[in-house]
């Protein structure tokens, strides 16, 4: 292959840099790699050299020298100065001395001097690999690292636009980023003073370092937890609301606390993890949400709470439990460490669930229309528009649900209780009061008869397995 030595007439590259354009080819360092490629050239155009001005000697005194030859010499002459300006020792410069005869004219000849000190620094690395430059950068990471607990780490590097930009100027097929052999000549240093074993896939700390001024950035990884909780009141939302008022600033109207709800499911779940784990904030993922007047009951729902940039990963997860089911309001189970697929499979994947309605009728009802409406609602097929008092926070559209199975309790004759399996995604509220025809068939529409909801649980959120056995 044709190695192109002609960006080393523009970018004087250190034998590290030069090597580095050439990283995929043969197993060897970058350095070594650079320095016999330009050692190999320089051994050719000393040939080449010798070889023309031979050629010119021979030429008649009277005679002009052929202008090729004129301009081969040039280009033998830029790429000399070229590799003496990186550093490349023992070129003869003095045999350029011997053309000077023929009057030849350079166009770049001005750029360089023959007695030139190579003190420059590369372009592209500028000295990032040194050793005292690498140990500077590492002794910042473990600095960095001090305050985290963890397991595994990753280390990745920052090239400032400026690099960026050289590297797309300069980049051939076979190059190695800049970024790929700092990080390698750092792990050296950084893996034996910090002792924890590097991950590639998912690490729970990434270390970012720009080595051209040693800055280091971490990106801490969030730890998941997931479990499946309780609800046992009503009047708590599943996450935080900002007070509507002053949108979190703190009111009057929200005795300046900035919330419109003074607690939530989110918030006790989050308290006593975020006190221990020393997160910077967290999230709350749940297997859908129950209104605020909804309890959740039965084996609760799935839940993963998220604990962003934790300075401490492992807790005693049982312990953290019963501090948030002291509160009385919120009851948590099942608690283990999860990942961040399950954020995925809890938000996304569906959950049939099994609710418990308190039905109330303006007209009366008998147990035998009550049992009619049982068998109707058996194997249902819903077609729900987007319920108006939510139209203002989700997309208008058609959802089509299924009802699979109810079982009646008749309390007296304007009031029963309907417990109901079901697809989740479907509103219950609307199933029974029809939300003004923008669900069809509605309990109310079955019935003849106009008819709320006046409580409301969820007894069940139902695994793939739990939902066979109902």
């Amino acid at each position: 292959m044709n190695i192109d030595y002609s960006v080393l007439k523009k970018y004087p590259l250190c034998d590290r840099c030069f090597g580095r354009l050439y990283g995929k080819l043969i197993r060897s360092s970058n350095f070594d790699r650079g320095h016999a490629l330009k050692l190999a050239k320089a051994i050719e155009l000393e040939e080449d050299l010798r070889t023309a001005l031979e050629k010119m000697n021979e030429t008649p005194e009277n005679s002009e020298v052929n202008p090729t030859d004129l301009e081969k010499l040039e280009e033998i002459k830029e790429l000399m100065y070229a590799l003496h300006k990186t550093g490349t020792s023992g070129i003869k410069l003095d045999l350029i001395d011997d053309i000077e005869k023929y009057e030849t004219k350079f166009k770049n000849e001005a750029e360089y001097e023959k007695n030139e000190e190579c003190d420059e620094l590369c372009p592209w690395c500028k000295g990032i690999f040194e050793p005292e430059n690498i140990e500077k950068v590492a002794e910042n990471v473990v600095e960095a690292l001090s305050e985290y607990e963890f397991d595994s780490f990753l280390v990745g590097t920052k090239l400032p636009k400026r690099f960026k930009e050289l590297e797309n100027e300069i980049e051939t097929p076979f190059m190695e980023s800049i970024r790929q052999e700092f990080g390698r000549e750092l792990g050296k240093v950084v893996v034996p003073l910090i002792k924890r074993r590097v991950d590639k896939e998912n690490p729970d700390i990434v270390v970012m370092v720009n080595p051209y001024n040693q800055k280091v950035t971490l990106q801490v990884n969030p730890v998941f937890i997931k479990g499946r909780y309780k609800k046992l009141v009503r009047g708590i939302p599943q996450s935080h609301w900002d007070c509507r008022s002053c949108r979190g600033k703190g009111c009057e109207k929200c005795n300046f606390t900035g919330k419109q709800y003074m607690t939530s499911v989110e918030e006790i779940i989050a308290e006593p993890f975020m006190d221990v784990m020393k997160g910077s904030s967290e999230a709350l993922h749940g297997a859908g949400r129950e209104d605020i007047d909804v309890r959740m009951l039965g084996h609760g729902r799935p839940f993963v709470i998220e604990i962003k940039e934790p300075k401490i990963r492992k807790v005693n997860l049982e312990e953290l439990a019963s501090k948030v089911n002291e509160s009385g309001n919120v009851e948590i189970i099942n608690v283990e460490y999860g990942v961040k697929k399950d954020v995925h499979f809890f938000k996304n994947e569906p959950h049939k669930k099994t609710y418990l309605a308190h039905v109330e009728c303006e007209e009366k009802v008998s147990n035998e229309e009550v049992a009619e409406l049982v068998k109707k609602l058996e194997d249902l097929t819903i077609d729900q528009r987007t319920p108006d008092r939510v139209s203002h926070r989700r997309a208008d559209l058609v959802r089509v649900r299924k009802v699979y199975k109810a079982w009646p309790h008749m309390i007296d004759d304007y009031n029963f209780e309907l417990k109901i399996f079901c697809d989740g995604g479907l509103y219950i509220k609307e199933l029974i009061n029809s939300d003004e025809g923008r669900t069809t068939p509605s309990v109310s529409e079955l019935l003849n008869k106009k008819c709320i909801c006046k409580f409301l649980d969820v007894l069940d959120v139902h695994d793939y397995e739990d939902a066979e056995n109902i």
